[in-house]
């Protein structure tokens, strides 16, 4: 009798390990489980991240040259106008800067 209770009591030791490796088993591959998905879901998230900066950086472009478009061309005619100036219109400008500058320090 004693010897099937310590029988019985091994059994219960051996049944009791097994399911606590089986559990250990479990919980490594749970955990393994959960890396791998957190892994991809971080690589997910940085992907979306970068396609959101990628998004954001072209609408800023495209909002940048429709402002300066307009300013460009506006410069290119001014310099264009200023280009085809002739020599009389040139000295005609200088005469009227030179005559506010004189006006302007009260030297006459």
């Amino acid at each position: 009798m004693a010897k099937e209770a310590i029988s019985a009591v091994k059994a219960a030791e051996d049944e009791a390990r097994e399911i606590l490796q089986q559990a250990n088993r479990r919980a490594a591959d749970s955990k393994k489980e959960a890396t791998a998905e957190a892994e991809e879901r971080y690589q997910q998230i940085i992907k979306e991240a970068r396609e959101e900066g990628e998004r954001i950086k072209e609408e800023a472009l495209s909002e940048g040259k429709s402002i300066s478009e307009p300013i460009i061309a506006k410069g290119l005619e001014e310099a264009e106008r200023i280009a085809a100036m002739t020599d009389k219109d040139l000295d005609s400008a200088v005469n009227i800067i030179i005559e506010r500058i004189v006006n302007a320090d009260g030297n006459s």
